[in-house]
């Protein structure tokens, strides 16, 4: 049988709970979102890949010039693209790096996948953490009412929110 005090206590922590998992309920994408890094649409491989680099990061978002969404590329993308050039290139054309070449002239445009998910900044961070998850999602973007980006929130976004909560 506990003593009055182990009840107490085992309340306290009960209580402590919930009160975390309801400051959690109020959590929004835009708790979560960070600053993405941004392509434009005629921006070549070359220049992908470089800010690919630069930024540290494994996507960037492509966008209008109006900052309106139309897809990401990631790094994934790029070596899936480059593997599959080079396994279908005649020896000819990989002798005189060709391939190489019409890789790198490629567009934004042409590199784009796009994006099935995306949520708006008030978009409760419980939705946002199943479309991460349960989609298999490396981030999710968020749109403000105009459809332009203001963020993205990644896993490792949704951890730094969720550890300091």
């Amino acid at each position: 049988m506990k003593s009055k005090n182990q009840i107490k206590k085992v309340r306290q922590e009960e209580a402590m709970f919930l009160s975390e998992t309801e400051n959690i309920r109020k959590l929004t994408a835009k708790d979560a979102m960070i600053k993405p890094v941004f392509v434009h649409q005629d921006d070549g491989a070359d220049k992908i890949i470089k800010k690919l680099k630069r930024e540290d990061t494994n996507v960037c978002i492509v966008v209008t010039k109006e900052k309106k969404f139309v897809g990401e590329i990631s790094n994934e993308d790029l070596i899936k693209l480059f593997l599959h050039q080079v396994k279908y290139e005649p020896l000819t054309k990989i002798l005189n790096v060709d391939y190489r070449r019409d890789f790198l002239y490629k567009k934004a445009k042409e590199l784009i996948n796009k994006h099935k998910s995306t949520v708006d900044s008030n978009t409760p961070i419980n939705k946002v953490i199943e479309l991460v998850y349960k989609e298999g999602f490396h981030y999710i973007p968020v749109l403000d009412k105009n459809k332009k980006i203001i963020g993205v929130v990644t896993p490792s976004s949704i951890l730094d929110l969720l550890e300091h909560c």
